[in-house]
């Protein structure tokens, strides 16, 4: 297991080791009790103690998560409803623009950059990344990955790896037409003033594993700096936000949940966290069908019609 100092909270799994215990002797029944321990009887609890854990925690600026191929759920929306809300681009032979706040480490820039590729070879499109600290933008920049940064996620495939990467030594290094359709900078995802002019309007948003860091007051001001980036026709996705707020704030601007395999994506992005998630603010719970409000506090992907 691989440590990476730079990222608080952050480590980088090995990719087969949920694979691997699922086929030990017995894992069937173990992982059923488990999903009903901590999926359903602990929910009350959990939720209380979330809760409560919101209104006095310090957040930080450092914790991260981010891997490659981080949800394949959520990256078949994307090439599937969402481009069909969007009208195709390829096939208008439009353009699509792309704004990623809180780009990290790249991994999701660039997972997106190849799966559009694969998915719409004739796509114009181009991916305007960003993040709060220079050192990650600049990491970005580079495409450059050691073996435990590229292959974490538990659902990496063989093909996506071949697609997206080159090997130099023991780096994995992003091929660099993928590299060509990002750029990176720096942004303050509070600064609505720097953000008016540089980002937007895009038919994509992406904002993903980073309003949680955020006090309430200040989730509403990046949400209402997201939202000015939507182009009037567009989809913003927000995977990792206070699930509270999201129904809030999701309504106040009128935007729709993108209901098509909801459930399945929102459980992907929950890979990371741990059973006792009540005990991180980042932490989210484990989706539950009769939770009111369902569709809006599960979701990730909402469109602006």
């Amino acid at each position: 297991m691989n440590t990476r100092p730079d990222f608080v909270g952050y480590t980088a799994k090995d990719p087969t080791r949920e694979r691997r215990l699922r086929q030990l002797p017995g894992a069937a029944y173990w992982y059923l009790k488990s999903k009903l321990l901590y999926g359903v009887l602990t929910l009350p609890y959990g939720a209380y103690k979330h809760t409560r854990l919101l209104r006095t925690v310090e957040r930080t600026s450092t914790h991260t998560y981010t891997c490659f191929y981080r949800s394949p759920a959520q990256l078949r929306a994307l090439t599937g409803p969402v481009m069909d809300f969007l009208g195709h681009p390829e096939k208008a032979g439009q353009r699509l623009d792309i704004v990623l706040m809180a780009c990290s480490s790249g991994a999701e820039v660039y997972t997106m950059a190849s799966w559009l590729m694969q998915h719409y070879p004739n796509l114009d499109f181009h991916i305007q990344a960003s993040d709060l600290h220079q050192s990650m933008a600049d990491k970005a920049a580079r495409g450059e990955y050691t073996e435990a940064e590229a292959l974490q996620s538990e659902y990496i495939t063989r093909d996506f790896v071949e697609r997206t990467f080159d090997r130099q030594g023991d780096l994995y290094v992003v091929k660099p037409e993928i590299r060509a359709k990002a750029t990176f900078s720096q942004a303050n995802l509070l600064d609505s003033e720097g953000l008016k002019d540089r980002f937007g309007p895009a038919q994509l948003v992406f904002a993903q594993n980073v309003l949680f860091h955020l006090d309430p007051s200040n989730v509403r001001v990046a949400f209402a700096n997201l939202y000015r980036m939507l182009a009037p026709r567009s989809a913003l996705f927000i995977e990792g936000m206070d699930q509270d707020l999201r129904i809030e704030l999701t309504k106040e601007y009128g935007l729709d949940p993108l209901l098509d395999d909801h459930q399945n994506i929102y459980s992907e992005t929950r890979v990371h966290t741990p059973k006792d998630w009540w005990n991180y603010y980042w932490g989210s719970e484990p989706y539950f069908p009769l939770r009111s409000e369902r569709d809006r506090r599960y979701g990730t992907i909402f469109l602006r019609r």
